[in-house]
């Protein structure tokens, strides 16, 4: 399966609309959908963007950002990023605060902060 696949079921599925809500917002035929999904056929690109678009914004958004369509700001990457990625994103910013220099001012005592993060 391609990636632009995945990203548009993935949008789908977590938008909890079902194929026949999809397909009255899309004007796309709902069979056409459930197709897709079943991994029978591919749809073409109006249709593609006609789906992408009838979905709820906190699905559409994350999944044009992911084909390379919209950029996100740094706050909806993480509220759209998965729970696996949200606790990438965590170590990688408590190994930067971590590093000598990280924190200028007058309290740099990181010791505490492994514990918190």
């Amino acid at each position: 399966m391609d990636k632009h696949q995945e990203i548009l079921i993935t949008a789908i599925r977590e938008s909890c609309l079902t194929a026949r809500e999809i397909s009255v917002r899309a004007g796309v035929h709902e069979s056409t959908i459930s197709k897709f999904l079943d991994g029978k056929n591919d749809l073409k690109a109006g249709n593609y963007f006609k789906i992408l678009h009838a979905l709820p914004e906190n699905c559409r958004i994350p999944a044009l950002a992911r084909i390379g369509v919209v950029e996100l700001t740094p706050i909806q990457l993480i509220e759209s990023a998965t729970p696996k990625e949200k606790a990438e994103i965590l170590q990688a910013i408590a190994a930067w605060v971590l590093q000598p220099g990280a924190i200028s001012g007058k309290n740099t005592d990181t010791t505490d902060l492994q514990v918190a993060v």
